[in-house]
């Protein structure tokens, strides 16, 4: 499977959030190697959390893999994402109310 990088947020520390958050948004392309690879829709998303709390870096990761077998709408999909500050928590929620059949 490859990834590529589509999008970063950096919530910088503030007043509600003492800790640097980075939001990063992956377009996934799937390939024939993958054990469920289904060829009709190869293109799904990655949206990965980083926060580190004491020297420790924590990850929230949400993969949906199999969205669509076009490149482009899951491109400008992750772009909505991001411009919207979308967390991995809330993907699943987010595709849900966007009905994402495609």
């Amino acid at each position: 499977m490859k990834k590529e990088l589509c999008g970063v947020i950096d919530l910088k520390p503030s007043m509600k959030c003492e800790q640097s958050v980075i939001i990063e948004y992956y377009l996934l392309e799937c390939d024939f190697t993958d054990e469920d690879y289904d060829e009709t829709k190869p293109y799904g998303i990655e949206v990965m959390k980083k926060q580190m709390i004491d020297g420790i870096v924590y990850r929230e990761i949400k993969a949906v893999k199999y969205m669509s077998d076009n490149c482009e709408y899951i491109k400008g999909l992750l772009k909505l994402m991001k411009d919207n500050s979308v967390t991995p928590v809330t993907v699943a929620d987010i595709l849900e109310d966007m009905a994402v059949n495609n």
